[in-house]
């Protein structure tokens, strides 16, 4: 396959996209300290890519309309450890058969305000994988909404949260508004300190919508007593034709198998580092790009 030498795009100098196609319209205006960005995508055989940059100066505030014209692939990376507060507000826009792929690395400073919102529109036989990977921040917002509007539609979406000392809510539902679509959701957390973090996943299912999947999972892990996670999974189902099934559970580490770690002669950290590795490792497993599969195992590697 051939790749291209990626350009540079600055808008600020606070913030700039890497870019390795020329298949992308990118124009943008700043209003009242907001940078507005509409990014189109067209058809290419080679998938066009985008990499988010900050230069963590001053805070970030954007809004971005994204569209993927038919049979369109994107991928976009936002790999930045910020030390400034952040506000993101996405919609997207999925073509027929398009493919929009969203990756975040996340690493925040323990004293900032951070918030994600995303609203991502779903033509015939379009594709979203989504995956999140964040450490919380004194107070990090996470909101995906996510429409199913067309027949065959997929939705592939996980998130991870560890945290130390975070505030983190996760807000995500999805809507199931066409026949045939299928949609897939994980999310997993582990907290320390005094960590608070939620998660609530509502699956809608439309009376019209036969022949629907649509599976989530969400779990928590405490490494301390003192932290604390919610989850509350949510389905609201109008069809009888459906496979629909969700499942939340956390807790504590096992006794047993730390006891047995530490027979082996292995430290308590290092204990509660491959218990953690291992707890998150199917999520890891959902990651098809190597590169990007990679990446997310050294951000868990690191947080451990």
């Amino acid at each position: 396959m051939k790749t291209l030498k990626p350009s540079i795009i600055e808008f600020t100098d606070n913030f700039w996209i890497e870019s390795n196609s020329k298949n992308l319209s990118i124009s943008h205006k700043i209003i009242n300290d907001e940078l507005k960005l509409k990014i189109t995508a067209n058809y290419s055989q080679i998938p066009s890519r985008i990499k988010l940059i900050s230069s963590n100066r001053s805070n970030l505030k954007i809004i971005a309309d994204i569209y993927l014209n038919e049979n369109a692939t994107l991928e976009i990376i936002d790999e930045n450890d910020y030390i400034i507060d952040t506000s993101f507000i996405l919609k997207s826009f999925l073509g027929s058969r398009s493919v929009l792929e969203l990756y975040r690395f996340n690493k925040f400073q323990s004293d900032t305000n951070n918030s994600f919102v995303h609203t991502c529109n779903m033509s015939n036989g379009s594709m979203f994988k989504d995956f999140n990977f964040t450490n919380g921040s004194d107070f990090t917002n996470n909101e995906t909404k996510i429409n199913l509007n067309e027949e065959n539609a997929k939705y592939v979406g996980s998130g991870v949260v560890m945290s130390n000392s975070s505030k983190c809510e996760n807000n995500l539902e999805i809507r199931h508004l066409s026949k045939s679509a299928v949609s897939d959701c994980s999310f997993k957390a582990v907290t320390r300190g005094s960590s608070n973090v939620s998660f609530k996943g509502k699956v809608f299912v439309d009376e019209n919508c036969s022949n629907t999947q649509s599976n989530q999972i969400s779990k928590g892990l405490l490494i301390d007593e003192e932290s604390k996670i919610n989850l509350t999974p949510i389905l609201e189902i109008n069809n009888d034709d459906v496979v629909c099934s969700h499942g939340a559970a956390s807790g504590k580490a096992d006794e047993e198998v730390l006891f047995y770690l530490a027979s082996r002669g292995i430290s308590k950290s290092e204990a509660e580092r491959i218990y953690i590795q291992g707890f998150l490792s199917e999520f890891i497993e959902k990651i098809e790009d190597a590169e990007m599969q990679a990446k997310g195992q050294n951000f868990i590697n690191e947080n451990c």
